[in-house]
């Protein structure tokens, strides 16, 4: 297999740690056909990162007993923030129109969006429950959300 070589200064190691794990964070949730290769591209970089630019701080060894590398738990603190806006990105602008849409289903049925968009009454009747959803979602974050069974 042919290699390639890329050169990185310090900084944008450390930059690079920080874009690894947030790829990382967000394929968690995914089943990714490539894993084993996603997973050694990150132990080569961070392999690389401790052992020449350990003046980062941006990688970790696994331990004595262990061969893996791993991006810092303070590049993980770094990246908190933005993994915060995503999860609030997510809750906000796609669970109150999914929840929504589920409600609209249930009352009405299946209907084509061009049917929903140029019908007043049906488009009314969405977008009221979407708006029950915003606001229930920026009072409450998914504090209230709960699963129930049906008997």
């Amino acid at each position: 297999m042919k290699e390639i070589t890329l050169s990185f200064t310090p900084d944008e190691l450390r930059e690079l740690a920080k874009q690894l794990h947030l790829a990382g964070y967000f394929l968690i949730t995914c089943d990714y056909d490539n894993q084993a290769m996603v997973d050694n591209i990150m132990t080569r970089i961070c392999a690389t990162g401790f052992a020449e630019a350990p003046e980062t701080g941006g990688f970790e060894h696994g331990g004595p007993t262990e061969t893996i590398f791993r991006v810092s738990m303070e590049v993980d603190e770094e990246c908190e923030p933005l993994v915060r806006l995503y999860e609030d990105y997510a809750v906000k602008q796609y669970l109150p129109y999914t929840l929504a849409d589920r409600d609209f289903y249930e009352q009405y049925g299946r209907i084509e969006p061009e049917k929903v968009f140029n019908d007043p009454a049906l488009f009314s009747a969405l977008k009221a429950l979407q708006n029950k959803y915003i606001q229930e979602f920026e009072i409450y974050g998914a504090t209230h959300l709960r699963l129930e069974e049906k008997r």
